[in-house]
């Protein structure tokens, strides 16, 4: 003979409960991380330098700015790996030799979670 399992209230009632705490963890993961809020460029064609501002709040040990990448007219010139970042909001600097018309893109990669990134066009001097 067979016996033939029968759900109990109480065991259905877990079930549901753990399996909305799981959905609830997988689905919501990302909401504990965010990107970087900013990446502002500006290009110092005298001394042919970009200097990227990131804002990324609030930061851990293990939640950080941990790469910027930098782009000239599309093709990647540089990936800089940091393990933590100085504050909420920082600027590093960055040797890129420019010429008017090229442009410039930075982007800010989170350790946890997305990247911010910024542009900015080579002015011709004046």
């Amino acid at each position: 003979m067979s016996r033939r399992f029968e759900w109990s209230w109480k065991s259905k009632i877990f079930v549901c409960a753990a399996t909305a705490v799981l959905v609830m963890v997988v689905f919501t993961a990302p909401a504990f991380s965010h990107n970087p809020a900013d990446a502002a460029l500006i290009y110092d064609q005298g001394k042919q330098t970009l200097s990227v501002t990131v804002t990324h709040s609030p930061f851990s040990d293990s939640h950080y700015v941990k790469e910027v990448e930098i782009a000239k007219n599309g093709q990647v010139v540089g990936k800089y790996p940091y393990g933590s970042q100085p504050g909420d909001t920082f600027t590093y600097t960055y040797k890129v030799p420019a010429l008017p018309g090229d442009v410039l893109e930075a982007k800010a990669t989170c350790s946890k979670y997305g990247s911010k990134t910024g542009k900015t066009s080579v002015a011709p001097l004046r």
